[in-house]
């Protein structure tokens, strides 16, 4: 009787070993599922990078996400605690005119917790090279 517990206290043991071998092997998977199915900084980088010389167009990836950074690092957001839910849609104020003086103003609706407000952008360049790009937000109040 005393073997037949050892036998089967061995079993459980094996049991409980072989689970978790099972839930490791799975883990190890899991990640490195994540590792080849999740974007790269490189990509996001590529996705956000400029044309030297090409303003970026105001509905860009580009625009897109200095306005999102604009807003969300504007005085309003730390001391009101504003945040920012969504950039809604960014057109050209001057349609047919892509860049005026280095200068290329946006017209857009950004939507925070607080409700949402149409806001103008003005993208400037800010080197003689033309390969970065500054956004400055008008805000209506």
């Amino acid at each position: 009787m005393v073997e037949d517990q050892g036998w089967r206290g061995m079993l459980k043991a094996l049991h409980a070993e072989g689970w978790r071998s099972y839930a490791f092997v799975i883990f190890l998977i899991a990640c490195i599922g994540i590792f080849f199915l999740m974007p790269r900084q490189s990509a996001r980088d590529a996705l956000l990078a400029i044309t030297p010389g090409q303003m970026p167009a105001c509905d860009s990836p580009p625009t897109r996400h200095m306005l999102a950074q604009a807003v969300s690092g504007s005085p309003a957001a730390r001391t009101q605690g504003l945040v920012l839910q969504k950039v809604g849609s960014l057109r050209d104020a001057f349609p047919g005119v892509a860049e005026y003086g280095g200068r290329r103003t946006c017209l857009g609706e950004v939507y925070t917790n607080a409700g949402h407000v149409a806001v103008t952008a003005i993208l400037t360049w800010t080197t003689p090279q033309r390969d970065e790009v500054h956004l400055n937000v008008l805000w209506p109040f």
